[in-house]
């Protein structure tokens, strides 16, 4: 399998952060409205043995985030002991070429944050069109200027081409990314194309995760996570239906996984079925690893 990169840029206010199985499942889509529906089953058909596609969630451009660990496998001992401990946790940051060292953690400088903003909304009388009287109640929705992003893919070319992944993520950027799509929000332009071929590079037996992912039947020697409850709801032409998906318990991005000897795939996880009325929904439970300074 082939592990790509490339950064985006929003061109509108998102309403939640852009996650891995999130834009697994609108790639998906994108798929389907590209290529029809004969193709996208095809892509499915394997995805329990053998995924076609996994996708990260969208960090800021240049970082991953910190592995989930308790700070005294994050630091060495003499540093814990000099070390402003308050200051260390808020960093929540690292730089590809630490990840096998450790080296050094970061906190985002005030132009790489996203805004937190709150735009206000009215309710409408719809029998006159307007919002007089008691029909005056404004109200804020949470929105996100975000910065710009990278996300990771990792593809079996053979199955689904770099031109395909492509095309398919430059309609969805056209399309919209989550809640809220269907007015605007999550919007966004590609920057980097074609794709940029990554190599997370080194051999170390734990890895961390960039995405939620199922961490059922995983054999390994320990796992750092914490939980993350997937509410998934049904998109697209579907979702005019019962929208609502069973809740998935997973364990969240920056989990970090040990393993005996160092791990031969690159990606984690499990494909996940029977969560929806529809019997052909999948959701991806796996996530993109990268090898990290080794814990046990």
């Amino acid at each position: 399998m082939q592990l790509l990169k490339t950064t985006i840029e929003p061109v509108s206010n998102f309403a939640d952060n852009p996650r891995g199985d999130t834009l697994f499942g609108q790639l998906c889509w994108m798929i389907r409205f590209k290529f029809g529906n004969e193709r996208l089953e095809e892509l499915l058909q394997n995805y329990d043995e053998e995924p076609f596609m996994i996708v990260s969630d969208a960090f800021p451009s240049g970082y991953l985030p910190k592995p989930k660990l308790p700070l005294c496998k994050l630091l060495a001992s003499e540093y814990i002991k000099t070390t402003d401990k308050k200051e260390e946790r808020k960093k929540q940051w690292i730089k590809l070429d630490d990840l096998l060292t450790f080296k050094e953690f970061h906190s985002l400088s005030k132009e790489e944050k996203d805004e937190a903003v709150n735009v206000m909304h009215n309710s409408i009388n719809y029998q006159t069109l307007t919002t007089d009287g008691e029909h005056f109640a404004p109200y804020g929705v949470h929105e996100i200027a975000m910065n710009k992003k990278d996300i990771y893919f990792l593809i079996d070319e053979a199955r689904f081409s770099l031109g395909d992944l492509t095309n398919t993520f430059e309609l969805l950027g056209s399309y919209g990314y989550g809640k809220n799509s269907s007015i605007g929000k999550g919007r966004f332009n590609v920057l980097l194309k074609p794709f940029e071929t990554v190599n997370f590079g080194g051999q170390s037996n734990s890895v961390m995760t960039l995405s939620p992912f199922s961490s059922q039947d995983l054999k390994c020697e320990a796992i750092y996570y914490e939980p993350f409850t997937r509410f998934g709801k049904k998109g697209a032409l579907r979702a005019r239906e019962n929208p609502f998906k069973k809740p998935l318990l997973l364990a969240d991005t920056a989990s970090v996984i040990v393993f005996k000897a160092p791990h031969a795939k690159p990606y984690a996880g499990k494909a996940i079925r029977g969560h929806a009325s529809h019997g052909d929904i999948v959701h991806q439970g796996y996530a993109i690893t990268a090898a990290i300074k080794e814990i046990l």
